[in-house]
C-alpha cells in the first residue's frame, strides 16, 4: 500500500478542479489555525502593558505625594517658615531593571535572556532593582519666604533631602489670604 497508494493518489485523473479547491482550502485553514495556536496573544500583552503603565503612574503619584508630605513636615519646623505648601513634579515614572542571564556561546558570541519566574499569574521577569522617579523640580510656598535666611535654609533642607540642585527649587512667599 505504501508507494503505490501515494502514486495513485497524486495522478492527475484522480483530481478534478473542485477536489483541488477543497484540498487547498483545507490546507489553508490548517495553516491559519496552526499559526494562531503557536503565536503569543496580542491582547494579553497589551492589557498587561496598559495595567503596568497605570500602576507606574499611580506609584509615581504616591511617591510625589509622600515626598511632598515629608518636605512639608520638615519645612514647617524651620523657624520663620510659617505655613507651607509643597509641590513636587517628576521627570518620569519609576525605572525597573530586570535580572539577566548571559550564556557564553564561544565563537558564536553570547546570548542574553531575562530570568523568568513562575507564579500563579504565569511567567514574570525577575526584578533586580527599581529606580525611584527622577525629580524635575520642587516648588515651596510659605509665609516666611520674604526672609532671605529662611529661603536659604529651606533651599538647603530640600536639596539635602532630595538630592535636587538648588536651581530646581523655587521658593515663593504665600499670599496673605492663603496664610490665614
Amino acid at each position: 500500500m505504501g508507494r503505490d497508494f501515494f502514486k495513485d493518489l497524486f495522478k492527475s485523473k484522480n483530481w478534478n478542479r473542485s477536489s483541488i479547491l477543497v484540498f487547498v482550502g483545507a490546507l489553508g485553514l490548517f495553516f491559519l489555525l496552526a499559526g494562531n495556536a503557536f503565536s503569543p496573544g496580542i491582547e494579553k500583552g497589551t492589557t498587561s502593558e496598559v495595567q503596568s503603565t497605570a500602576d507606574q503612574t499611580a506609584y509615581a503619584r504616591e511617591y510625589a505625594d509622600s515626598l511632598e508630605d515629608t518636605l512639608t513636615q520638615v519645612i514647617v519646623s524651620i523657624q520663620g517658615a510659617g505655613q507651607v505648601k509643597v509641590a513636587v513634579t517628576l521627570e518620569a515614572g519609576p525605572q525597573t531593571v530586570y535580572a539577566l542571564d548571559e550564556t557564553d556561546r564561544g565563537e558564536n558570541g553570547s546570548e542574553i535572556q531575562h530570568i523568568l519566574l513562575e507564579d500563579s499569574s504565569g511567567q514574570n521577569a525577575l526584578v533586580e532593582m527599581v529606580w525611584e522617579p527622577e525629580i524635575r523640580g520642587i516648588a515651596v510656598v510659605c509665609e516666611g519666604a520674604a526672609d532671605i535666611q529662611v529661603q536659604a535654609q529651606i533651599t538647603e533642607a530640600v536639596s539635602v533631602l532630595t538630592g535636587v540642585s538648588s536651581n530646581r527649587i523655587s521658593i515663593a512667599k504665600m499670599n496673605e489670604s492663603e496664610g490665614t
